[in-house]
């Protein structure tokens, strides 16, 4: 295995096929466009298991996310799935890394766009199998640690709000 491979090399990329107004309120299905949260549709073009990478963005901040089951997607959001010997989680993990480059590398004045040649010719670190799969294990843990982690200083900030209402706005 060489030390680098693009991620043309790794993935197999496509786009939505569908324009942002499709969305559908309170569809069955997540939507994915160039937002960092997915809309609701109410039908699916998509069933596997992916990384989405938004195409647009007016500050250049190309949102990476993974999403397993049913979905569909916007026609600047590029669906990304692996092939050969690449794991996915790893793969995901290493977008998140490029995010400052795709930035860099985005073209347009008003809104910043990313080709399917740009996304392509990304170049990711080669390691093997195991490797890939041990580093997406660590990042995934932490990253399920930090989620926990602000879900508890929500829930924290909201009892502080409800005893600052308790104690000082009651009583006046």
């Amino acid at each position: 295995m060489s030390s680098e491979l693009t991620v043309g090399e790794a993935c197999s990329i496509t786009t939505g096929k569908l324009d942002s107004n499709a969305l559908v309120e309170g569809g069955s299905y997540p939507f994915f466009t160039c937002a960092k949260e997915p809309l609701r549709i109410d039908h699916y073009a998509f069933d596997d298991s992916v990384i989405l990478v938004a195409g647009n963005n007016a500050a250049g901040n190309f949102h990476v996310s993974r999403y397993s089951g049913k979905f569909n997607a916007y026609q600047r959001t590029y669906v990304i799935t692996t092939k050969g010997e690449c794991d996915l989680d790893y793969i995901f993990y290493s977008l998140r890394l490029l995010l400052r480059l795709l930035k860099e590398h985005s073209q347009g004045s008003q809104t910043k766009f990313l080709t399917i040649g740009i996304l392509k010719s990304l170049k990711l670190k080669s390691r093997e199998l195991p490797d890939q799969q041990k580093i997406a294990k660590v990042l995934s843990t932490l990253d399920a640690k930090i989620e926990l982690n602000n879900r508890i200083n929500a829930e924290l900030e909201a009892m502080a709000k409800l005893l600052y209402d308790y104690w000082f706005v009651q009583f006046d």
